[in-house]
């Protein structure tokens, strides 16, 4: 009875067992794929394209596949992920194929897919794809150098950005790192834009270091591009920067009409020490009708007189070693303010008259001893041998556009009258035509400033009349 069931059973298939005269045979497995091959088409070099294959198990026991293999010379470009369980029978599953080429080139390989079908241990599934790229990444150089550059001035490179592979390449990003000194500048388009096959673009670049700049560090330019083998390129940036020289033309200064003030450029200096320096000053403000002029201007401690009252301004480049100039002057204001309580300033613009300055006190004739004039240059008009109380003739000018001037340290109180005398054209005819211009100060403040039109020798200009202590001006302006 019971052999009669075990052949029942084989004959009507019951079971998971196989008969073999009288003994039972477990059931083998049957692996079957779902295709003989595998075309992945055109990818691009980088990319990864997945497919996947059904795993069918026919047997009547459980499929257990292996690893999938390709032929020793294959690039890795392809690869596969069998299921990580068991196939029960009549089921089935799903094997993944991956392709990423990794050169520009077409593929054919043969996958071995193992399993523990006794009958059929491996099966093969033919695999096609082309590697291809829609554009390839080239950035030359890898790094510019500017060169030493003096502070104010710019140096100039480029960078060359190629598509060198086969199809159009996205540009997406020209920068420069957050780090790069800010002395470095793009000066191309920082646009994203398509580069087609072969094509190229220049990335100009400048450094370019100002009067405040410091030695810079090496600076970064990225560039970056959907290039999946070379999405980002930096560039190294490196300059030497020649700082300038900085000129110090000392403090600004206040002195006494025609008194000299010292100028002194020594202190100036090189941040790179590329000294000795040279200097050039130069007189670059002074009162309307001074003759005053800057002497020793290309040494370090130049010379010059004030000879009016007012402003006058001096300025001062420095020349380092290497031929580099400051970027700015330094200055130095130079204030030409009388010590004396009253003032007096004649100047005119003809190179040949000779004019004459008088002050003349109450009581006072032109030329006599209350007159204080070229012949009577000192008189004593206060107290005896005080000179504080007396007037002086400071400068007496014989040619050409003066300045004439008389200092009062302490009027005496009382009236005084300013009078121009045009001594001498010399000229034979005695005509000789000059604007003259007297400027009347008092503590220091520009009280008046009369001009008369003056033809010729002998003409005497009464100028203007000065009450003291009140400091008033009155002109008179007469021709005698």
């Amino acid at each position: 009875m019971r052999r009669f069931l075990l052949m029942a059973g084989c004959l009507l298939g019951l079971g998971l067992a196989s008969c073999q005269s009288d003994h039972l045979v477990d059931a083998p497995p049957v692996m079957v794929l779902g295709v003989e091959s595998l075309d992945f088409g055109a990818v691009a070099v980088g990319r990864t394209v997945w497919r996947e294959v059904r795993v069918r198990n026919l047997g009547a026991s459980a499929l257990v596949l292996g690893e999938a293999t390709f032929p020793d010379d294959t690039d890795s470009s392809f690869s596969a992920s069998v299921p990580a369980t068991g196939i029960a029978p009549a089921d089935e599953a799903m094997l993944t194929v991956r392709f990423m080429p990794k050169n520009v080139q077409d593929y054919q390989v043969t996958m071995v897919v193992h399993g523990n079908d006794p009958d059929r241990p491996t099966a093969e599934i033919l695999l096609r794809g082309e590697g291809f790229r829609q554009g390839a990444l080239e950035v030359e150089p890898r790094q510019v150098d500017f060169g030493t550059i003096n502070a104010g001035q710019a140096g100039l490179e480029q960078v060359f950005i190629r598509n060198v592979g086969n199809g159009e390449l996205l540009v997406t990003a020209i920068t420069l790192s957050p780090e790069t000194s800010g002395d470095f500048h793009i000066l191309s388009s920082t646009q994203s834009g398509l580069l087609s096959s072969g094509s190229e673009v220049p990335v100009r670049l400048a450094y370019r270091p100002g009067i405040d700049s410091l030695p810079p560090s090496d600076g970064l330019l990225i560039i970056e591009a959907a290039d999946p083998f070379l999405p980002r390129v930096e560039v190294v940036l490196t300059a030497a920067l020649n700082r300038a020289p900085i000129a110090d033309a000392g403090p600004d200064q206040d002195v006494d009409p025609l008194d000299e003030p010292v100028l002194d450029g020594t202190k100036s200096y090189d941040p790179d020490e590329q000294e000795p320096l040279t200097y050039s000053w130069s007189l670059s403000r002074k009162p309307v009708g001074s003759e005053t002029v800057l002497f020793d201007e290309l040494e370090a401690q130049p010379s010059l007189i004030p000879d009016l009252v007012g402003i006058y301004e001096v300025e001062l480049f420095v020349t380092d070693t290497t031929g580099l100039t400051s970027l700015l002057p330094d200055r130095v204001a130079i204030a030409a303010i009388p010590a004396e309580r009253v003032l007096l300033e004649l100047v005119w613009d003809s190179p040949v008259a000779d004019l004459d300055l008088h002050l003349i006190a109450s009581g006072g004739t032109f030329g006599g001893l209350l007159d204080c004039f070229y012949g009577n240059r000192d008189p004593d008009w206060g107290e005896k041998n005080n000179l504080a109380d007396d007037p002086q003739l400071k400068r007496d000018d014989l040619v050409g556009f003066g300045p004439e001037i008389i200092g009062y340290n302490e009027p005496v109180d009382g009236s005084y009258t300013l009078v121009v005398d045009y001594f001498a054209s010399h000229t034979p005819s005695g005509q000789e035509p000059t604007t003259a211009t007297l400027r009347v100060f008092a503590d220091g403040l520009l009280e008046a400033e009369i001009v008369r039109r003056l033809e010729a020798q002998g003409q005497r200009w009464q100028v203007a009349s000065i009450a003291w202590p009140e400091g008033t001006v009155l002109a008179i302006d007469e021709l005698d």
